[in-house]
């Protein structure tokens, strides 16, 4: 092999691991506190009125054949927003919003490849998830919230369904929901080390809201 070839692909190969550590370097600090991104205004001087605290989480749950081993990618944050408002047996809950830059898996190129390949968040047009909800239904053990999810610039309904426990001073609760990927068109690189990724990834906030005084 010629001296002007081994130089070619030596390149190729620098250039190939350049991209790919720009690609997976850790994602960019949050552009804005996520209590500043919206403001519900649901609220009225009868209502037992709650703010979703920084106590809260949410986290992704997604499947996939890693290393042709089974493997559930999980990625967490407390970067979610949003009030409650509570008037007698009826409950509101206004838009909530999620900081999709910060959500931390096992792995910071993993997390680095999620926000600019898979969210697509450092777009500052793609860097909050928003859930505005349309109606309410209690069941017996649960609530279940419908309305309109926002990830990467794609609007589609979801339904979520709520435990929660309701005090004086504090609201707790647990809400689940399963979503597509194909639904709001999340596209995994192909890489050789990642056989499959589901369609199907859930949802898990874990909510904690303090008592607005």
């Amino acid at each position: 092999m010629n001296k002007k070839i081994i130089i070619t692909i030596l390149a190729i190969i620098l250039i190939i691991i350049v991209i790919f550590l720009y690609i997976t370097r850790a994602p960019s600090a949050p552009s804005k506190d996520i209590d500043s991104v919206i403001n519900n205004q649901i609220s009225t001087s009868t209502s037992q009125n709650y703010k979703i605290s920084k106590e809260s989480t949410i986290e992704f749950r997604i499947d996939e054949i890693l290393r042709d081993k089974p493997f559930t990618a999980i990625g967490t944050s407390s970067e979610i927003a949003g009030d409650i408002s509570i008037l007698g047996d009826n409950i509101t809950i206004g838009t909530l919003a999620i900081n999709a830059k910060t959500f931390k898996t096992d792995d910071i190129k993993r997390d680095g490849a999620i926000t600019r390949l898979i969210l697509k968040s450092e777009d500052p047009a793609n860097e909050f998830i928003y859930f505005k909800t349309s109606r309410i239904e209690r069941a017996s053990s649960t609530i279940n919230v419908f309305g309109d999810l926002t990830i990467s610039g794609i609007t589609k309904p979801a339904e979520f369904k709520i435990t929660m426990n309701i005090t004086n001073d504090k609201i707790t609760g647990i809400a689940t929901s399963t979503i597509k990927r194909s639904d709001f068109d999340l596209k995994i690189p192909s890489l050789p080390f990642i056989a499959s990724v589901d369609d199907d990834f859930t949802i898990i906030a874990n909510i904690v809201a303090d008592r607005v005084r």
